[in-house]
């Protein structure tokens, strides 16, 4: 595993996708009519109408609203097309690569800016230390750029697996590229349930982040937003009903209540009074 953009965004990929397919979701949510509405918003019509339409349509489609970004598009470019390559050069920091063989669960990635390989740049470092037992590990890791585009450019990575005297299972995997993006992943669980976070900051300020928490009683939280800006806050109870919230830059809708049963049936009463019915709520656990 190397530390490297690339090798941050895979992991990130590799925990969080299957959490977030599995932990939620399930069917489609019809609205007959495009939803029932009542109170204050009369019909909706209007700039409210709109806005209501991209808000419900958030909740019918669920996750597939909440859209990753794409990997780092970065590749290798080795020389005499050795197989197994000492020096490569990085497409996405823009720098050549010094590869040391891995020794002991230890890999090194030594970065400059020449391909002479005599203008140091920065690294990236892993580190893995297994207990006697086999099972339970530790791992760290660092990448630090120094030099080119992306100087400045940092990142950490920690794991670690304890099975006794307690069950923990404990990640982190931050980085920043000043002035293009930041992102992090953060986790937890032990014996009574545990959860995970993601944030990411694009260079154009806009920010995205999923938190989850689960307990073992069946409860669990989720908050996300979306690619409209609209963050959910959402509780669940043992059967997978619920009470929520909605928020965004609509302040004539939002803030908004969210509450569903534990067949899926629910509303949404927006801050001007109207409302909006729904079924088969399509963040519920399938």
């Amino acid at each position: 595993m190397k530390i490297t953009m690339y090798g941050f965004c895979a992991v990130a990929i590799a925990v969080c996708a299957p959490l977030v397919l599995t932990g939620c979701g399930g069917g489609t949510m019809p609205f007959p009519n495009g939803g029932g509405n009542t109170g204050g918003g009369g019909n909706g019509g209007g700039a409210n109408r709109s806005a209501k339409d991209i808000i419900i349509t958030a909740v019918q489609t669920g996750f597939s609203t909440y859209k990753t970004g794409k990997g780092s598009g970065r590749k290798r470019t080795t020389r005499n097309e050795d197989p197994t390559p000492k020096f490569v050069y990085d497409d996405f920091y823009e720098l050549w690569a010094r590869h040391t063989p891995e020794e002991n669960y230890t890999r090194l990635i030594e970065y400059f800016e020449d391909e002479a390989c005599t203008k140091p740049a920065g690294e990236s470092r892993y580190d893995k230390v297994y207990a006697d037992n086999g099972g339970e590990f530790k791992a760290s890791g660092y990448t630090k750029i120094n030099a080119g585009p992306k100087a400045g450019t940092t990142g950490t990575s920690n794991v670690d697996l304890v099975y006794t005297p307690e069950f923990l299972y404990t990640f982190s995997f931050i980085y920043d590229i000043p002035g293009f993006a930041s992102s992090s992943i953060i986790g937890r669980w032990d014996s009574t349930g545990g959860g995970y976070k993601t944030y990411e900051k694009d260079n154009e300020g806009n920010v995205r982040r999923y938190e989850s928490t689960y307990r073992n009683d069946g409860t669990s939280r989720l908050v996300f937003t979306d690619e409209n800006g609209l963050e959910f806050t959402l509780n669940f109870i043992a059967d997978q009903s619920g009470t929520g919230t909605i928020t965004g830059k609509d302040t004539t809708l939002l803030p908004a209540d969210i509450v569903w049963d534990a067949s899926g049936s629910g509303t949404i009463t927006f801050k001007d009074g109207s409302t909006e019915t729904f079924e088969n709520f399509q963040f519920r656990k399938s």
